[in-house]
């Protein structure tokens, strides 16, 4: 099968997997950081392939959406039907690993264009217009409140902190939108992060104006 091939059953697969979800995480989610990626690669560079197929899968084994202890072992089998060539199937599954912001801690750093390419092509979809809508919608989906001004932002959160201590929908922005443009690594990214990093400050001034009732 060749590569184009592969990635047309990949966006089929992907497309069954987010069928249903109501996190932000769906399969409009995942190709828009697949456009991304592709964007961000024609001036940045790496490997079409395993960029295609990491940016389509990268949420297949985000624990937020597949609770399954086995979901790396599951993509590596996935993609092994495809007779894809070991090493590049690992160079995919750790570019999917390396995706996740976890707070700041992930454990899995970026170590090759790639894995830079795919992470900021999913951190470009938190920020501006779309990053906004999705944090509601995440939020909305875990119960989590708008806004409470007596609840401070968090700092320093190991990984699980992150995941499940109580937050609010606003503080998220403090948590992890308004810090990605500076985690940006290549110049098409942060280019893009530069202007949605400005349009989420704006929206973040008129919410307090309106919150105040000031606006």
């Amino acid at each position: 099968m060749n590569e184009e091939k592969i990635i047309q059953s990949v966006k089929d697969y992907v497309e069954d997997f987010h069928a249903g979800d109501s996190t932000g995480h769906d399969f409009h989610h995942v190709m828009r950081v697949y456009r991304n990626a592709l964007h961000i690669q024609k001036n940045a560079g790496g490997d079409y392939f395993i960029i295609s197929v990491a940016s389509l899968l990268h949420d297949t084994i985000d624990d937020k959406l597949n609770k399954s202890e086995h979901a790396v072992e599951d993509a590596r089998n996935y993609l092994r039907e495809f007779s894809i060539e070991e090493a590049v199937v690992e160079r995919i599954l750790y570019a999917m690993q390396a995706v996740s912001f976890k707070g700041g801690k992930n454990e899995f750093t970026v170590r090759s264009i790639e894995d830079e390419v795919v992470q900021d092509a999913d951190r470009l979809d938190a920020l501006g217009a779309v990053g906004i809508a999705r944090t509601f919608i995440f939020g909305g989906a875990k119960n989590h409140e708008m806004h409470d001004p007596e609840i401070d932002a968090r700092t320093d959160m190991t990984a699980d902190e992150y995941r499940k201590g109580k937050n609010t929908m606003i503080n998220h922005f403090y948590e992890k939108l308004l810090k990605l443009k500076e985690l940006m690594h290549t110049d098409t990214a942060k280019a893009l992060a530069e202007e949605r990093h400005r349009f989420m400050e704006e929206y973040l001034e008129q919410f307090y104006g309106e919150w105040q009732g000031v606006k």
